[in-house]
């Protein structure tokens, strides 16, 4: 039991170096920081756009400030993600790392919570950043706020902001298996495909409903099961205007991402596992 433990221990740690460096790798690349510069622009811009009128503080600055979180965090999930095998491959430092006691499964896995932890840093500043402005335009305005919109929803807030989080965590699962078996430019193309499909999965259902098709049905249903429901962790109205985010709701959503995302990494741990380094 006791060498068991310092197994898992050992192989936690590898895991967990991997991790660390993959974060510290993001930290360097250039895509990431202009990414950061544009949604930190975006998001400053909406102090601009709330001026125009003193009704639509709620509306505009949360509203704008968790749309420029959710299109940034994508976009680093996305370009981030489809990359981190690949540049491996590309400089042949993947030769170096599995010359080492290191199996493609850990790697696979502490590439995957690296770009997490790194998406979880930058999702907590823009957060925050966000968060700053709205207190800085509703607060001198509590009063009318509450009297308005019947209140701040905070907490609707961050809850947002933690649904998008949950969102980022698939999208980079679904970016590193696309960068297990093609280039970074198909990869990116796929994945912005598939998070296409997954935040329009429940429209696409509703529309061959609609036509009544039992060929159209049957693949849109097949759509709807195995493309993720991305639209599950869109809840930017319920930040706004305030609404019921039960705990069953954040329980359901969580183990729902969870669950994807595991299998998102086992399906990219089985196919790197098959990749032939030349």
């Amino acid at each position: 039991m006791l060498k068991q433990v310092q197994h898992d221990r050992y192989i936690m740690k590898k895991i967990w170096i991997i991790a660390l460096n993959t974060f510290l790798e993001a930290r360097r690349d250039r895509v990431l920081y202009s990414l950061i510069l544009f949604s930190v622009i975006m998001i400053l811009s909406s102090l601009v756009f709330s001026t125009i009128s003193a009704e639509q503080y709620n509306k505009i600055v949360k509203d704008f400030g968790l749309t420029a979180i959710s299109l940034f965090g994508v976009l680093m999930s996305i370009f981030l993600g489809t990359a981190l095998v690949y540049k491996e491959i590309e400089k042949k430092t993947v030769y170096n790392i599995f010359s080492k006691p290191i199996e493609r499964y850990q790697f696979v896995i502490g590439k995957y919570l690296g770009l997490a932890l790194t998406l979880l840093v930058i999702t907590l500043c823009m957060s925050v950043i966000v968060f700053l402005i709205v207190l800085y335009v509703e607060l001198p305005n509590s009063s009318f706020i509450k009297y308005y919109y019947g209140g701040h929803y905070f907490g609707e807030f961050f809850a947002a902001v933690y649904f998008q989080y949950l969102e980022f965590l698939i999208i980079i699962g679904i970016a590193i298996v696309f960068s297990c078996f093609t280039s970074p430019v198909l990869a990116i193309l796929l994945s912005f495909l598939l998070f296409a499909v997954g935040r329009f999965s429940a429209d696409i259902r509703l529309f061959a409903e609609e036509v009544r098709n039992p060929i159209v049905n049957y693949f849109s249903e097949i759509i709807y099961r195995v493309i993720p429901n991305l639209e599950k962790f869109n809840i930017r109205s319920e930040a706004v205007y305030g609404g019921d985010i039960s705990l069953s709701l954040i329980l359901n959503t969580t183990v729902y991402a969870l669950i994807y995302t595991a299998v998102l990494i086992l399906l990219a741990i089985l196919i790197f596992q098959k990749k032939e380094f030349k």
